[in-house]
Order: C-alpha cells, then structure tokens, then sequence
C-alpha cells in the first residue's frame, strides 16, 4: 500500500532525456517515502518517446532506484513495440510492466483480449493493465479483466478515468489484483476499499501528504483532512496543462527548468504567474 509516482520525463536544453536529473529526481522521491516509480507512462510523455529512449529509460530509473520498485510504462499501439519495450524492462530489472491498451484502432473486445494474452505469455514481468479513456479512447472493463484474471502474470490495473464507479468495478477483484487510482482525489476511498494506493503525477510535487494519507490508513486513523489537503492541491495543479504544470512546480521546488516535446506545450508566462500565486497558498 502506498504512492507510486507516475514521473516527469526531464528533457536537456537540446532536448534528449536528462539523466542527472532524471537520477536526482528519483532519488527525491525515495526520501520522501514514494514505494515506487513509474516511467515513461502518461506523466513521463511515453507517447512522445521513441522505443529506444523508453528502454533507456527503464535502465536509467533501474541504476538510480534505491529501493523504489519501478515500473515501465508502456503505452503503444504496436504488439510488436509492446513485446520489445516488456523485453527491455525485463533485461534491465525493471519490477512490472504498465501496459495500456491499443489505441488507434476501435479494437473489439476479443482483440483486446488477445493482445493482452500475448503480452502477459511474452512478458518476464508481471503486467498492470492501464485504464486511461479520457486519452486512449479504449476502456479497460470488466469482461477483459475477467478473461485475463487467471493468469499468472496479471498483476493489477491502475484506474485513470476518474470515475468512483469504474474504481469500484476494479476494486472488486482485491486483493487478487492490486488496484491504483490515478485520481488523486480518490486516494482514500480506494484505500477503503481494499486498493493498493496511487500512481499519482500529482505525487512529483505533492508526495509528502500522499504518503502521510497512506500511513495514517494503515495507522487506523482519520484521513478527512488529508484527502482535503490533496484534493486541493490536485484542484490548484490540474487548472493547468500537465506535465507542464508538473515540470513548473519542480522548479519551483529546486530542479533545473526542463521543458515538454511538442506538440505539447510549456506554461505560459501568465499561466506560470497565476499558478505562482495559488500554488504558493497550496503549500
């Protein structure tokens, strides 16, 4: 039980991956108490990375882990690149693989069925199947998990879509498998209801108090303010585009500025101005 960062990918001034940083980054996230880290996922600009750096990638996040369990983030359309990217993690050390669904074909269900079924049969790491809607336009529902459920290799689902309903509909298959929420909101009623925590983007800048939440749980206390602290935090940052809005706020908090790959956009000099001002009340 605990937060999983769904982490930034740091870009260099001439725009390949910044190791250093990428390093001091995971290293920051470990001392403030992160269980792991997932790399190359929607936060990290997966899509917008190419096979080769989201294998380097993997590795960077392997030699600079300490003890956080990482986790590859795949997220493409290709079988083929999926089976590369699961064979990349598993050679470098990588603790699971979080694999989304293809998304540029209306895929049936029996499609997704088999796609998944080579995946977790190829693959030399358990498998988090990835539920994100709102960008793949593909859901990840109970009649798929219920044909995958047997299977060895399936590891868990992290629900991105925000919907109470939908992480409920997860949560019914804990504790066989280990659900996230990537909602940061609802951190505690999945908490409740048997889930294994976040893989959170929020968690980049705000991981104290979502690790607090998880202790205090685990304590048996009250997590009402808690949850308000991060349900407000959450409110504030995602007024803004993200990863940009994430990649501001790390600078904010010390790290070297570092931009996002077309064709998305950094912050605005008065977006930047406007999220000064209300991210300075949050904290």
């Amino acid at each position: 039980m605990g937060v999983h960062v769904a982490a930034i990918t740091p870009f260099t001034g001439e725009g390949v991956i910044d190791a250093p940083y990428f390093a001091r980054l995971l290293a920051y996230f470990e001392a403030q108490g992160a269980h792991g880290a997932v790399v190359a996922g929607s936060t990290g600009e997966g899509p917008s990375l190419s096979a080769p750096e989201k294998a380097q990638l993997y590795a960077l996040a392997v030699q600079s882990r300490g003890r956080l369990q990482i986790t590859a983030g795949v997220l493409t359309c290709s079988l083929d690149e999926t089976l590369y990217l699961a064979r990349q993690a598993a050679r470098v050390g990588c603790d699971a693989l979080m694999v989304a669904p293809p998304f540029y074909y209306p895929a049936p269900l029996e499609g997704l069925i088999a796609y998944y079924r080579v995946v977790l049969d190829a693959s030399r790491l358990p498998v988090i199947l990835y539920n994100i809607p709102q960008r793949t336009r593909v859901k990840i529902t109970p009649p798929l998990v219920d044909a995958l459920l047997e299977h060895p290799n399936l590891h868990g689902v992290k629900d991105s879509s925000g919907s109470v309903r939908s992480m409920r509909q997860f949560l019914k298959y804990a504790p066989r498998l280990r659900v996230w929420v990537g909602e940061e909101k609802l951190l505690w009623q999945c908490l409740r209801g048997g889930g294994a925590g976040s893989i959170s983007g929020l968690a980049n800048v705000y991981l104290p108090r979502m690790v607090a939440l998880c202790r205090a749980f685990e304590r048996g206390e009250e997590c009402a303010g808690l949850q308000s602290l991060i349900d407000a935090a959450a409110d504030t940052i995602d007024a803004y585009p993200a990863p940009a809005n994430f990649k501001w706020a790390l600078e904010r908090a010390g790290f070297p500025a570092t931009h996002v790959r077309p064709p998305l956009r950094d912050l605005t000099d008065a977006q930047r101005a406007q999220l000064a001002q209300a991210w300075q009340d949050i904290l």
